[in-house]
């Protein structure tokens, strides 16, 4: 589009002082990405892109496979593999094992394990803090801090969180969703974090990078309801009427549940295309990364930098009309302000959500200003492009202490155990074995016979089956699935031998820690990436005044509230990191705070701004209130709350006198 200059305009860049016009804006056109709705125009396009989504999908299925094998052995399911039976016939281990007449018995001890470690994690406590690398900016990052910690309260991130760390320690892989979307529970528009499934993920598998700089393509397969799709992407009743056309297949009222409730079945057997609910619609959300060349124009004019879809012959042709005209009425050349235009390869996150059938629902540039997907992935350890989780590493060791159990009972049931060895010569003749055995097992039995010379006496007969060395075998891989997930007994709060020093016992519990501490690292790393992007998320979309208090949090006044016009551009000043909030921190810190004001290092006031005690933020809202109190009775002012006492139950008469007794305490 082609700029109309005024020379009047142009007169002011002649001047010693130059007087731009900061008010107007260029009417450059910024170059953006198609954005559409309901659109189905592109289908052939974008079958294209769902074959490529579906490829990569389907490339995940070992690693589904590997999960939901390690899924089976977490729950207890630890006899689902196949095996082969004396027939030649494919059957479960549990039903081989039915075949042969024993139990299929199992000690879940990867469960156990699982339970420590979440246990752990949440014994760990952390908050993320904004820390300002200036000075300057120490009330800002406070500001931020009680934002971002509102924001996580809101989305029971501490739930999510705990959750999303047993899927990491299960599948090795951590996924959750940051959006601004609306919140129907809390009737408003807010920041919201989701966890998402493995399931449902596909991403480009041929990513290297531990810090995912290498993803191309990320999305997930979502079923929901037709009239979820109707509410988030038709504007008016003929878009209504177009998305039913395209969903003819799902019917609302046709429901079927051909799979068992709380279970996994669903999200084990899904497919890209096809919903496994007759009543569900399926939505494949694709986020990909794609370039493009794109004209970058900083206007001298006005000062304006934009993307513009201008192409470089006509911003040139500008350039030279402004110079003209420039030149035609005495201004020196070096005074004019030009367009400074580059043209460069850009890239950018573009989304379009589809439907199995090709038609797309929306697409555009991505709207965050962090200017990526909305996605946080964590793949451990990515080693050569493998992902696996700590319960991989243990099945072995549980499968091999279901066997030995299985082995010690099947040796207990077919051992002798109390057997009566009895010549049939010494069974007297008026009784029968039955009889014999009866009378052998009752108690003050007596049984009477003949003994004849060279009949042996009856015997019992026990077999000893604790030597056989299962016990020592079952007890080794119990010690060897503590050495290899690192959870061992003190971190799993056993009871210790009673020479144990509590010394050594601590010692223990924290060396324990150490083969887990790789993963607990790395998903901290994947929270302070989710928390980066809801803090930008945070700055793009408040856009007002917000309360951000937290019950039971002491904030200074000047940061209860969020302040947008504060928040903006301090994208560089500001980095996030996390802080400890165990129970043993903060009492170090109030034992730490009390040590400096009975020093009196710091006030009452200070130390309550600053203490994490429960009835801290109360009793400083106490004495701020007594000391505005003071401050009005000072100036010769009654307090607010005596005024409304005065004025609901005191007389004309009383009034005077109260005032008579002001005017002297001010005289």
């Amino acid at each position: 589009m082609k700029k109309i200059i005024d020379i009047e305009e142009l007169k002011k860049f002649a001047a010693p002082v130059k007087e731009f016009l900061q008010d107007e804006k260029s009417d450059l056109e910024v170059n953006d990405t198609r954005m559409s709705y309901l659109t189905d125009d592109m289908v052939s396009e974008n079958w294209q892109k769902l074959e490529l989504a579906r490829q990569y999908y389907e490339s995940l299925a070992d690693y589904r496979d590997r999960r939901k094998k390690s899924r089976k052995y977490l729950r207890g399911d630890q006899w689902h593999e196949y095996v082969t039976n004396e027939d030649g016939e494919t059957v479960t281990e549990e039903s081989y094992i039915k075949e042969q007449g024993r139990v299929p018995l199992k000690q879940n001890v990867i469960r156990q394990l699982m339970r420590s470690v979440v246990g752990q994690y949440r014994t760990n406590k952390s908050k993320t803090m904004v820390v300002a690398r200036t000075k300057d900016n120490s009330v800002l990052s406070e500001m931020l801090t009680n934002t971002l910690q509102t924001a996580q309260y809101n989305n029971s991130t501490t739930e999510l969180d705990a959750r999303m760390a047993e899927e990491f320690f299960l599948s090795g892989m951590a996924i959750q969703k940051t959006m601004y979307s609306y919140l129907r529970e809390k009737n408003t528009e807010d920041v919201l974090v989701k966890n998402i499934n493995p399931n449902r993920i596909f991403f480009n598998t041929d990513i290297e990078d531990p810090r995912m700089y290498d993803l191309r393509i990320i999305g997930e397969l979502i079923d929901v309801t037709i009239d979820d799709v109707i509410s988030t992407f038709a504007k008016t009743v003929d878009d209504e009427q177009k998305i039913k056309s395209w969903y003819t297949n799902v019917d609302p009222k046709n429901i079927v549940l051909s799979k068992d409730g709380l279970t996994a079945d669903i999200l084990d057997n899904l497919d890209f295309y096809i919903p496994s609910e007759t009543n569900k619609a399926r939505v494949i959300e694709m986020w990909e990364l794609v370039s493009e060349w794109r004209v970058y124009a900083h206007d001298y004019l006005d000062g304006t930098y934009t993307i513009t879809k201008t192409s470089e012959e006509e911003l040139e042709a500008i350039n030279q009309e402004r110079l003209a005209k420039g030149i035609e009425n005495g201004i020196m050349p070096d005074q004019i302000p030009l367009i400074d235009y580059k043209k460069k390869k850009e890239q950018f996150w573009v989304v379009k959500f589809l439907t199995p059938y090709g038609q797309c629902l929306y697409q555009g540039e991505t709207i965050y200003s962090h200017e990526s997907h909305p996605y946080t992935l964590a793949a451990y350890p990515l080693l050569d492009g493998e992902v696996w989780g700590l319960v991989e590493d243990i099945i072995d060791q549980q499968r091999a202490i279901n066997r030995m159990i299985g082995l010690i009972d099947s040796i207990m049931g077919t051992a002798a155990k109390g057997v009566l060895l009895v010549h049939e010569d010494a069974i007297p003749k008026d009784m029968s074995v039955d009889d014999f055995a009866d009378e052998w097992t009752r108690f003050n039995g007596i049984i009477k016979f003949k003994g004849k010379p060279g009949t042996p006496l009856p015997q019992q007969v026990s077999a000893n089956v604790t030597n056989i060395g299962a016990q020592d075998m079952l007890a080794m891989q119990l010690k060897m699935i503590q050495d290899i997930s690192g959870v061992s007994g003190a971190i799993q709060g056993h009871d210790a031998k009673s020479s144990t020093p509590s010394s050594l016992y601590a010692q223990q519990a924290l060396n324990s820690t150490t083969n887990t501490r790789d993963m607990f690292d790395v998903f901290a790393w994947f929270k302070r990436q989710r928390d980066t992007k809801m803090l930008k998320v945070i700055q793009q979309f408040y856009d007002e005044d917000r309360l951000v208090r937290v019950s039971g949090a002491t904030f200074g006044n000047g940061v209860a509230y969020y302040r947008p016009d504060l928040a903006a551009g301090t994208d560089f000043d500001l980095v996030v990191t996390e802080g400890i909030d165990t129970p043993v921190f903060r009492q170090v810190m109030d034992d730490q705070l009390k040590a400096l004001m009975e020093a009196g290092a710091i006030d009452i006031k200070m130390y309550l701004e600053n203490s994490s005690l429960p009835f801290a933020e109360k009793l400083l809202e106490s004495i701020h209130k007594r000391e505005a109190q003071s401050a009005t009775a000072q100036q010769g002012q009654m307090p607010p709350e005596l005024m409304d006492q005065v004025n609901q139950e005191a007389d004309p008469n009383a009034m005077n006198m109260l005032q008579q007794y002001i005017g002297s305490n001010k005289a």
